[in-house]
């Protein structure tokens, strides 16, 4: 009779307890130094045998953290179950110009069978819905993230799961999930050369959050930077004051925009490419009240073509993206990924912007 492997001894004992629920799923399994002493093996073999397990996708290994029991209800478990659902998790319940996400994922839906359900991480928090859904019987989920490094452990586990996921306005930094975003590299990049074209020559930029967490906002930063280079007006007085306005706490609010104003002023700078359209109304009302007048003293280009930016004065120039359009893709693509798992993996969608030109930028 043929002799088992040592290897596979302890792959059926780790088995027969997964199978058991004697180990769960989300539980720990032994390191390989305390499966080695368990058994009597060497670590060669204990590591053989976590690598068999992890092969048959019974288990998950993280760097520098261990081996992990993998979740039993999958996508494909879902599908067996006839699930026709799409859950879209977002970060806000609210956000005013934002909506049509949720308008275009429907548009899109309303020509399949499947529905859409919505849920804010505003109350619970990003990381226990991500958790929640993987458990769930949802065919897939469309996922709005915080920023593009929170909650890599349990993200990671929805990519070893081929779960359909699909992210919006973000990618997720080292792990390749389909994402559909606006074109934020070129639409920065033609904030910044409306300004030149209107011969501004320092032009500062301006965001609210860490531009290495998010990489939206990473690739305005740099299309912001290539304009600058494009047209040689690369100005270390003007690029210091952007990096010290790059690296701030959150949640400085008015008086952080208020130091940013009176720098500005002080550097001569006449041109402003903002995050988004936001930051660029408050840093328009601010300046309103300590005596600035807006393009006089200084233009400023905002991001998104939010609602609002109509209706301030003077009306706000920016960059128009479709929010429409990225949730109508961002479900087509789910879509297109639950019912044929093993296709090829598709390239992320870049969707294109729009410079809008209003009343906040004067020619010099």
């Amino acid at each position: 009779m043929e002799q088992i492997p040592l290897y596979q001894h302890i792959v059926n004992n780790l088995k027969a307890k997964i199978d058991s629920g004697e180990l769960k799923a989300g539980d720990q399994l032994p390191t390989e130094a305390e499966i080695s002493k368990q058994f009597s093996v060497s670590r060669i073999t204990s590591k053989r045998a976590l690598t068999e397990l992890e092969n048959a996708n019974l288990i998950f290994r993280v760097q520098g953290k261990g081996s992990f029991v993998n979740t039993k209800l999958t996508p494909a478990h879902a599908l067996a179950k006839g699930s026709k659902e799409i859950l879209l998790i977002l970060p806000f319940s609210h956000n005013p110009g934002l909506g049509d996400y949720e308008k275009g994922i429907n548009e899109f839906l309303a020509t399949t069978d499947y529905t859409l359900n919505i849920q804010s991480n505003t109350l619970v928090g990003q990381r226990k819905l991500l958790e929640a859904a993987l458990r769930s019987s949802n065919a897939g989920l469309i996922f709005y993230p915080v920023s593009s490094n929170s909650d890599l452990g349990i993200l990671y586990q929805y990519h070893l799961q081929k779960y359909p996921l699909v992210t919006m306005d973000k990618t997720i930094d080292g792990i390749p999930f389909l994402s559909v975003v606006s074109d934020n590299f070129n639409g920065a990049y033609m904030a910044c050369k409306h300004l030149i074209d209107n011969n501004h020559k320092k032009i500062a930029y301006v965001s609210s959050l860490n531009v290495e967490n998010f990489s939206s906002i990473r690739e305005r930063y740099f299309g912001y930077l290539k304009a600058l280079h494009d047209y040689n007006l690369n100005d270390y007085s003007v690029n210091d004051l952007t990096e010290r306005y790059l690296t701030h706490e959150d949640g400085q609010g008015r008086a952080y925009y208020l130091q940013f104003i009176q720098a500005v002023k002080e550097q001569g700078i006449t041109g402003i490419v903002a995050e988004n359209d936001l930051i660029a109304i408050e840093i328009i009302q601010i300046a309103k009240e300590i005596g600035l007048s807006i393009p006089e003293d200084f233009s400023i280009v905002g991001f998104d073509n939010i609602h609002l930016s109509s209706f301030v004065e003077p009306k706000l120039t920016t960059i128009s993206q479709d929010f429409g359009r990225m949730g109508y893709l961002a479900a087509k693509n789910l879509i297109a990924t639950i019912e044929n798992p093993h296709q090829p993996p598709r390239e992320n969608v870049i969707v294109p912007v729009q410079l809008i030109e209003r009343q906040t930028v004067r020619r010099l």
